[in-house]
Order: structure tokens, then C-alpha cells, then sequence
């Protein structure tokens, strides 16, 4: 008995490293477009298998953009076709942290990588960009979904996943939706800091899966205690110059109880800020690791504008 339930625990940590590898994006999935520079990385606290996800869309790559000019311009949708083309010199990249950090987190994050590249998907067919009725309907869907709920060590209270989901443009601009998502900060060459960010840009509604959308058709059948949310809305950065960088990541980065908080962090990255972003997302890796023990999962995704 001894022995079956070691090979039980093996075989499940042997699925739990699987179900790693297989959510972290390979190397060649990283975008890249003129003028930007872009590296995520993931660290799941048990270092097998969290609940943080990262993901990118390479628009040129991931879709025949010129295939799909074609078609939308024999329809007559000249306004789709302008906007395919503009996807040429864009990239989409998808954070998201999924309450808590255990092998059913992860599969959580599974669940959503899979929901995010369907609709991405489908969002291209019918509008040739993504929209916010991508994330109206995956936010309904794990609202309403008994099985997430299940996955969750508490269905109650750890059920939803904080997420922002954001495209880059070779010019350095930055449109995103957050969702409960710690906001991207700014680091600016020019002056050696984080910049400031007005809240009117850096807008986020409640996580994914904690409050149904007020005007989702269906929205009365499921109704939650926490009431409805606005729709979504989308955020735009314009504040990127040459040199620049921007940080996405989720909490398990800047953890309130730490001893690493944001200017620790914009130490870090003044330090590496002429490197590339492989070397400036090692640099803050190194401080944090040296100043704080982990204590959550931890993503991070720097993009810097040559």
C-alpha cells in the first residue's frame, strides 16, 4: 500500500509538471513586431504548477492577416480590413492570476488559456479584432460555471481570477482591459522612474467570474450576491518613449507583506534599464529573490520600446 501511494504521488506531481510546461508559452510564441522588445516569465510558488497564466496573441503569425484583408474587402467591410492590417504592427499579451496556487489552480488557468484562444478566435472571424465581448463572455461563463467553481480549495471565495489582457503597437501604444488586475506601470528612460498614470487610464472592473455582466441576456438566472458589473471598457497608454518599459505582472511581484515593494522594483529595473528585456526581467528576479522569499505565484512580462 506503502509503495502504490508513493507511485500515486509521483504520477500526479509527473501530471502537475506536464500541465506546466504545457501552459507556459515556447520561446517562439513571444511576439515580435518593429520596434519592441518583449519577456514573460512564470513561477509557480510550488515550482511545479500554479494558478498564474501568461499568454501572447502573435497576430502575423497566429493569423493570415493578408488572406483575411482579402476576404473582408470582397465582402465590402473596408473598416475590418483597415483594422487587419493594423494588426501587423500589433501584439497582444494575456496575464491572468487565478486565486490561489495549487494543481486545481493551474487547471483553472488551463480552462481559461483555452476559453481566451477560442474566443480570440472567434472574435477574428466576426470583427477581425478583439473586442471587450470576448472578455463579457468569458467573465459569463466562469460566473456560471459549477465545474471552476468545484476546482476552487473554497468555491466561495476563491473562484475568480483576476486578469488584463493588452496589445502593443510598434508606435508604443498600449490598449488594455484589466479586471481586477494589479495596473501596468510605466518606467520612463527619460527620467529614470515610474511615471504617473492618471485613473481615469488605468480603469478595471471587478476579477472574472465574481459578478455577471449587468447586461448579459442571462444574467437574472445566475444572479450573485455581489450584484452586476458595468461593461467592460478599454484603457490607452500613450506614454511609451524610446528606451521606456512597461511591467506587467500579477501580485505574487509586489506581495503587500513584502519587504519588495514598487520602489524596490523601479530600483531594479533602473539598473537594467539599457539591457534587453530577458536581462531586465532576470534583474528584478535576482532583487526580489534576494530581498523577500516567494509567497505566491508569480508572473512577469516586460516590454520596452526601442
Amino acid at each position: 500500500m506503502g509503495d502504490r501511494s508513493f507511485d500515486l504521488a509521483e504520477e500526479l506531481q509527473r501530471g502537475a509538471q506536464y500541465l506546466s510546461q504545457r501552459l507556459m508559452p515556447a520561446a517562439g510564441a513571444i511576439p515580435h513586431i518593429p520596434g519592441i522588445d518583449v519577456y514573460g516569465v512564470t513561477l509557480p510558488l510550488n515550482g511545479v504548477a500554479g494558478g498564474d497564466l501568461v499568454t501572447y496573441i502573435n497576430f502575423q503569425d497566429r493569423f493570415d492577416l493578408d488572406a483575411r484583408i482579402r476576404r473582408a474587402l470582397s465582402r465590402g467591410h473596408t473598416g475590418v480590413a483597415q483594422t487587419l492590417q493594423r494588426l501587423k504592427r500589433k501584439a497582444g499579451v494575456l496575464v491572468a492570476d487565478v486565486a490561489g496556487h495549487d494543481f486545481t489552480d493551474a487547471a483553472r488557468a488551463l480552462m481559461l488559456h483555452q476559453a481566451f484562444h477560442t474566443g480570440a478566435l472567434y472574435e477574428m472571424d466576426m470583427h477581425g479584432q478583439i473586442t471587450t465581448r470576448l472578455f463579457e463572455q468569458i467573465n459569463t461563463r466562469f460566473c456560471k460555471s459549477a465545474t471552476l467553481r468545484n476546482l476552487a480549495a473554497d468555491r466561495d471565495a476563491a473562484s475568480f481570477i483576476t486578469l488584463i489582457y493588452g496589445e502593443i503597437s510598434n508606435t508604443g501604444r498600449f490598449s488594455f482591459v484589466s479586471a481586477g488586475h494589479p495596473s501596468p506601470l510605466v518606467f520612463s528612460r527619460e527620467f529614470d522612474r515610474f511615471v504617473d498614470i492618471t485613473e481615469d487610464r488605468l480603469v478595471s472592473f471587478p476579477p472574472i467570474g465574481l459578478q455577471p455582466g449587468e447586461d448579459q441576456a442571462d444574467a437574472k438566472r445566475y444572479q450573485r450576491a455581489l450584484g452586476y458589473k458595468k461593461r467592460y471598457t478599454v484603457n490607452n497608454l500613450n506614454l511609451m518613449g524610446q528606451g521606456d518599459v512597461l511591467l506587467l505582472y500579477t501580485d505574487g511581484l509586489l506581495d503587500q507583506l513584502s519587504p519588495y515593494r514598487q520602489q524596490e522594483l523601479e530600483r531594479s529595473v533602473s539598473r537594467a534599464r539599457d539591457g534587453t528585456t530577458r536581462e531586465i526581467c532576470e534583474t528584478i528576479l535576482l532583487d526580489r529573490r534576494n530581498m523577500a522569499e516567494q509567497t505566491d505565484d508569480l508572473t512577469l512580462v516586460v516590454i520596452k520600446y526601442h
